[in-house]
């Protein structure tokens, strides 16, 4: 009887450690494109966020992001959202404060970008920096929307979840 029990432990002890080995972490490359009629040191020349994929569980997926958009920025909100896209939005410190440009996704961890969803990206205007999720027209396995599931601000660094159905 006892062995039953060591033998349970031992099987939910490997459930659970391939469950956290499930969870994939990425960091995402932003290349900034400026105006040409900005300087080209007034803009940051990319920028780098990170998603992490959730560990297991059945019937639906998620994954957790993160910006530290106090790198660049002060002052940094959530603008607005709703169930498929969040804005997020900051004040260009002052060695950034003239940089006009957009940012979109080019790598994940370091390689070029072959995903199709490209749900990131930044606009630096009038002295602010806005980054959007944005994950309008794609869809889980299912064929339903991928939906935004949190979102917020904490010390400067822009967080979010989003997931879907599998």
């Amino acid at each position: 009887m006892k062995y039953k029990f060591v033998v349970i432990g031992i099987i939910i002890g490997l459930l659970s450690l391939a469950s956290a080995l499930s969870v994939q972490a990425k960091t995402i490359g932003l290349k900034i494109n400026r105006d040409q009629s900005v300087k080209a040191n007034s803009c940051p020349s990319n920028f780098t966020l990170n998603e992490t994929t959730q560990p297991y569980r059945e019937g639906s997926f998620g994954t957790d992001g993160k910006a530290n958009l106090g790198t660049i920025a002060t002052n940094i909100s959530v603008l607005a959202s709703n169930q498929f896209s969040v804005a997020w939005v900051g004040t260009l410190k002052p060695q950034f404060a003239k940089c006009i440009a957009s940012a979109g996704i080019t790598t994940f961890d370091g390689k070029p970008a072959e995903e199709s969803l490209n749900h990131l990206k930044m606009h630096f205007l009038k002295g602010k920096v806005y980054l959007m999720l944005d994950l309008a027209g794609a869809a889980d396995p299912n064929q339903l929307p991928l939906v935004v599931l949190k979102k917020g601000v904490n010390k400067g660094t822009a967080t979010w979840s989003w997931g879907g159905s599998d």
